[in-house]
C-alpha cells in the first residue's frame, strides 16, 4: 500500500510539472495586449495646460501638492477640453484631501456627494472621479474650484486623463492588483493565525503568540487596503475609508508589543506596558480631539507615526538581539532562520521602495514593503505556530504529571497528597467559617480481595468512590486517602450541617439502591463519621477535628459489623440464590 502511494505521488508530480510547463508556454506565446491595456490606450494624459485665474501655469507636480493655500481659501484652476472628443469619453482624475466642483463654460457639471458624520475627518479623503463629457463640449473651458482640507498636508489633484472611463479604471486596478492581492493575503494570514490560536489555547491560557501576530497582521492589512484607494470602485465613501486608514494605524503598536513580549520578552519589564499605555493614551487623545472638533485624526497622524517608529525600532532590536543570543547558545535553527528571512525581507523591500521613490516611480511607493511584510508575517507565524504547539504539548505533559501527582488513578478523585495539601491550606486560611470533615471506610474489602479476586475489589472501590463523590459533589471535595478509606471536606456554604445532612441522606439512598439491585455483584457497606470544625470550637487545629471524625467513623463501623450479615454468609447466600 505504501509503495502504491509513493508511485501515485510521483505520477501526480510529473503530471503537475507538465501542466505548469504548458501554461507557461501558452503565456509566452500570447501576442495580443490585455483588455486593460487596450482600454487604457484609448485614454490620453490631461496633466498639461492647467493654469490659475491669474495665468500661473500648473504642472503635474504642483497639481499633486497645492501649496501656500489656506483651508478657508477657494481657488480655481482652468484648462481647455480637447477638440477631438468621442461620444464615450470622460475626464478621469484623483483628488486627495480637497473639496472641489467642476464647471464647463460656467455651468456646474460635477460635484461629489459628500456625507456628514461626527466621525468623518475634515477632508474627503482620496477619491477617484469620472466626469462624462460630450462632443458638444469640445474646445470649451473647464474649471475646477478647489478648497484644500489641510494647510500642511499633501492636498491636490493628479492622474488627469481623458478618454475611456473603463480604461482608466481598469488601469488603476491593474496597477494596484499586486498590492491588493498582497493585502488580501496578509488579511487572510492574520485571520488564519488568530483562528489557529483558539484550539491551541482553548483548555487554558498557555501562549497567545499566534493571536497577537494575527491581530497585528489584520491591522496592517486593513491599513494597506484602505490606502490603496481602489475599494472606492466598490464602496463609494472615501471619507469613511480615510477614517479606516487613520484608525487602523493606531491599532498596530499594541498587538506588536504583546507579540514581541510573548516571543522574546523584554529585559526591562516596563518597556512593553509603557509602549502599550502610550499607544492607548494616543488613541484616546487623538479621538478625543477629533470628536470635540479641535483636530481630526488625520491632522494628528504624526503621533501615530511616532508610535509606529518606536514599535518598529523595538521589533528590529528584539529580533536582532534574539538571533545573536540564539547563535551563541545553540547555533542556527529553523526558528532563527525563519525570523532572519522575515526581517531581511522587510529590509530589502524597504530599500527597493526608497530607491523607487527617489527615482520618481511614485505610483505605488510601498509595493515591495507590503510583500516584505507578508513574508515577515508568514515566516514569524510559522515559527510561532511551531513554538506554540511545542509549548502546548509541554503544558499537556505537565498537566498529565499533575493529574498523576494529585489524583487517584483507580477512582479519579483526589489522592492523599491532594488531601494533605488541602488540609494545610485550610489550617492557614480558616477564619470564622466552619469546615465539615467526613471520614469513610469501605467494609468487606479484604474479604472480597481474598475470596472473590482483586478485580472485584477494585470494582468495589470504584463504586464506593462514585457513591461518595456523587453524594457530596454539590458541597464538598472527595479524596481517597488509603486503600479503603475516603474523606470529604465540606466548605463554601453557610450551613455546613445542613449540607452534610443532605449529602448523607443522598449517600444512604445511593447505597440502598445499589444493594437492592439484583444485578449488583457486590454489597457496598461504608462506615462514615462527621465532625463540624470551627475556629472557636474545642479543637485548635483542623487535624484534631479530623481525628474526631475518624473516631466517629470507627464507632459507626463497629455498629454496622454488629448489625449486618458477615461477608462470608452474605456472599454464600447470594451464590446459592443465583444457582
Amino acid at each position: 500500500m505504501k509503495s502504491n502511494r509513493k508511485a501515485f505521488h510521483t505520477i501526480h508530480c510529473i503530471m503537475s510539472g507538465l501542466f505548469v510547463c504548458v501554461v507557461v508556454y501558452l503565456i509566452l506565446i500570447t501576442q495580443s495586449k490585455p483588455l486593460a491595456e487596450t482600454q487604457y490606450d484609448q485614454t490620453t494624459p490631461f496633466e498639461s495646460g492647467w493654469h490659475t485665474e491669474d495665468g500661473t501655469e500648473l504642472n503635474e507636480k504642483t497639481l499633486r501638492k497645492l501649496k501656500n493655500i489656506s483651508p478657508s481659501e477657494e481657488i480655481s484652476i482652468f484648462n481647455t477640453i480637447p477638440a477631438d472628443l468621442a461620444n464615450a469619453d470622460a475626464l478621469f482624475f484623483r483628488a486627495k484631501n480637497v473639496f472641489y466642483s467642476v464647471y464647463i463654460n460656467g455651468k456646474n457639471v460635477y460635484e461629489p456627494k459628500i456625507g456628514e458624520s461626527v466621525f468623518y475627518t475634515n477632508s474627503t479623503g482620496t477619491r477617484w472621479n469620472c466626469i462624462d463629457l460630450t462632443p458638444k463640449q469640445c474646445g470649451k473651458e473647464i474649471e475646477i474650484k478647489v478648497r484644500v482640507a489641510y494647510e500642511n498636508a499633501r492636498c491636490g489633484l493628479d492622474g488627469f486623463r481623458i478618454g475611456s472611463s473603463a480604461g482608466a479604471v481598469m488601469n488603476v486596478m491593474q496597477e494596484k492588483m499586486v498590492a491588493f492581492i498582497t493585502c488580501v493575503l496578509m488579511l487572510f494570514v492574520g485571520v488564519l493565525l488568530s483562528v489557529a490560536d483558539i484550539p491551541i489555547n482553548i483548555r487554558s491560557n498557555k501562549n497567545h503568540e499566534l493571536l497577537y501576530l494575527g491581530v497585528f497582521s489584520i491591522c496592517i492589512a486593513t491599513w494597506c487596503l484602505s490606502e490603496l484607494n481602489i475599494i472606492q470602485f466598490f464602496f463609494d465613501n472615501s471619507r469613511a475609508m480615510q477614517v479606516v486608514s487613520c484608525g487602523s494605524l493606531m491599532l498596530i503598536p499594541i498587538p506588536l508589543m504583546l507579540y514581541l513580549d510573548s516571543v522574546f520578552g523584554f529585559k526591562t519589564k516596563f518597556v512593553m506596558p509603557a509602549v502599550c499605555v502610550a499607544s492607548a493614551v494616543e488613541f484616546v487623545v487623538c479621538w478625543g480631539l477629533h470628536l470635540f472638533g479641535i483636530k481630526d485624526i488625520h491632522e494628528t497622524l504624526t503621533l501615530s507615526h511616532i508610535m509606529l517608529a518606536v514599535s518598529a525600532g523595538l521589533l528590529i532590536y528584539s529580533i536582532i538581539k534574539n538571533m545573536v543570543t540564539q547563535s551563541k547558545k545553540q547555533g542556527a535553527n529553523i526558528y532563527s532562520i525563519l525570523r532572519t528571512i522575515g526581517l531581511c525581507s522587510i529590509a530589502v523591500a524597504a530599500f527597493i521602495d526608497i530607491t523607487r521613490y527617489y527615482s520618481g516611480q511614485t505610483s505605488d511607493s510601498a509595493q515591495f514593503v507590503r510583500v516584505g511584510l507578508l513574508i515577515f508575517i508568514i515566516c514569524f507565524g510559522a515559527s510561532s505556530l511551531e513554538n506554540t504547539i511545542k509549548a502546548v504539548k509541554k503544558g499537556a505533559q505537565t498537566e498529565f504529571i499533575s493529574q498523576l501527582a494529585y489524583h487517584d488513578c483507580l477512582t479519579g478523585v483526589g489522592n492523599r497528597t491532594a488531601f494533605q495539601e488541602r488540609l494545610d491550606e485550610l489550617e492557614k486560611s480558616i477564619g470564622s467559617n466552619s469546615v465539615g470533615l467526613v471520614m469513610f471506610d469501605v467494609n468487606d474489602l479484604k474479604y472480597v480481595n481474598d475470596n472473590l479476586g482483586h478485580s472485584l475489589g477494585d470494582s468495589m472501590i470504584q463504586t464506593a468512590a462514585e457513591i461518595i463523590s456523587g453524594s457530596f459533589e454539590e458541597c464538598g471535595e472527595c479524596f481517597r486517602i488509603g486503600g479503603d478509606e475516603f474523606a470529604v471536606i465540606i466548605t463554601g456554604t453557610e450551613d455546613i450541617q445542613k449540607a452534610y445532612d443532605d449529602g448523607e441522606a443522598l449517600f444512604k439512598e445511593k447505597c440502598a439502591l445499589h444493594n437492592n439491585d439484583p444485578a449488583s455483584e457486590l454489597r457496598i457497606s461504608i462506615a462514615h463519621g462527621f465532625f463540624l470544625y470551627s475556629k472557636n470550637g474545642k479543637f485548635e487545629k483542623v487535624a484534631e477535628g479530623l481525628r474526631e471524625a475518624d473516631r466517629k467513623m470507627y464507632e459507626d463501623k463497629r455498629v454496622m459489623k454488629t448489625n449486618q450479615t458477615p461477608p462470608a454468609e452474605y456472599y454464600a447466600e447470594r451464590q446459592t440464590k443465583a444457582v
